[in-house]
């Protein structure tokens, strides 16, 4: 009987732990672990941080969606030791396999910079995005009492995927607590190291990604090369000139790393990315899969890996889980040929930009219903019909 060893219950996890359930002998044994009970759709945190949805809205028991077959464990995985094929845990027992798939998601970077981890907020988790629209309209109740205007400022470092969709959700609730708490115009302002944003989407379509949100008061700021954030503020430098951002609502989505555990496992990777063959596994250890925000794949003919998005993830559990149970059949791998069903940004809950592999190029309303659909077509990947059904936006 083989056992096999599922680390993380995000995208990648879930979807490898359903199609095992459906591929795998009925003696496998398998073992799904993660640090919560919940499955958090993490490609909404912005929404939640900004104000316009609830935690509820994207996360679900995983005990609700995985197949009886599976077996969960909720544990919070230390150290990774693929030489003698055991897995430690803080507060849970060793645990030895025959195959692992470490997919234990992304956490933030702040890249050492001084005072980002002590007085900006950082966007990781559920409770880090709580905590942002927590820290946001605080501030900007408090400003009829204290007449200061960096309570109604708010700055976004960094203007990657993630800081952008912020911003579209930000438009619409500063507009709800303008009223709510009746205070002047909050100020949003967003600082970029690199001179052009959304790189990833057609030239055209970013720039009128950048067009709407400064039509709509949104400050967007490029080549700012943040250096300092203190306690109500961020410096930055424009060519020979410091410059500063009086905020007392600071938010950090500025880039994401793997797992610590990778690092604290002691293998070779970069930002706790660990390089694998075109299987998805390790070289060395062919019986360890890494997928989702901890892999690093470069496909035929490339020279940088795959970005890690929540549809890459989804895609590497599909073919995960084909290549463990052939594997114990003794039958050929098969290489991961990843083909992307295109890209969807939102500016808030009614607006976004979209790009398909053909090519094709959407914005406005229509973007935004694909970023919708995308999205409950990721929660059916992974959850099934029923979920979709309760927690899907459309």
């Amino acid at each position: 009987m083989a056992h096999i060893l599922i680390l993380g219950a995000g995208y990648g996890g879930l979807r490898t732990a359903r199609e095992l359930a459906k591929h795998a002998s009925s003696d496998t044994k398998i073992d799904l672990v993660n640090d919560s009970e919940l499955h958090v759709e993490k490609t909404g945190l912005h929404t939640i941080a900004a104000g316009t949805r609830k935690a509820d809205a994207i996360s679900f028991k995983i005990t609700d969606v995985i197949p009886s077959k599976v077996n969960f464990i909720k544990a919070t995985v230390s150290n990774i030791d693929v030489d003698n094929k055991k897995v430690s845990f803080s507060d849970h027992d060793d645990m030895t396999y025959d195959y692992v798939v470490v997919a234990l998601g992304f956490r933030s970077e702040d890249f050492g910079l001084e005072g980002a981890s002590e007085n900006a907020l950082i966007l990781e988790s559920v409770k880090t995005a709580e905590k942002i629209y927590d820290t946001i309209e605080k501030n900007i109740s408090n400003y009829k009492t204290s007449n200061d205007p960096a309570d109604l400022s708010i700055v976004v470092c960094g203007a990657g995927f993630t800081g952008i969709e912020m911003l579209g959700e930000l438009v619409d609730s500063t507009q709800v607590l303008k009223a709510k708490y009746n205070v002047p115009d909050i100020t949003v302002t967003c600082l970029e190291k690199a001179t052009s944003i959304l790189p990833m989407f057609d030239s055209e379509l970013a720039k009128y990604a950048v067009n709407y949100l400064t039509n709509h008061g949104i400050n967007i700021i490029t080549g700012a090369d943040i250096k300092k954030i203190n306690k109500g503020s961020v410096e930055y430098q424009m060519g020979d000139d410091t410059k500063e951002v009086k905020a007392n609502s600071i938010v950090w989505t500025v880039g994401v790393s793997g797992s610590d555990v990778i690092k604290d496992s002691g293998f070779d990777a970069r930002r706790n990315r660990v390089m694998t063959t075109s299987y998805l596994n390790l070289e060395d250890h062919p019986e360890a899969f890494f997928i989702g925000d901890d892999s690093a794949m470069i496909p035929e003919g490339q020279d940088r890996p795959l970005p890690t998005t929540g549809q890459l993830a989804t895609a590497q559990g599909t073919i995960t889980a084909q290549n463990i149970a052939n594997a114990i059949n003794d039958k050929p791998l098969v290489k991961f040929d990843y083909k992307s069903k295109g890209t969807v940004a939102s500016l808030g809950q009614n607006h976004g930009i979209a790009e398909l592999p053909n090519k094709m190029k959407f914005r406005g309303h229509i973007a935004s219903f694909m970023k919708h659909m995308s999205a409950d077509v990721g929660i059916f990947e992974v959850a099934g019909l029923k979920t979709t059904f309760r927690k899907g936006t459309l």
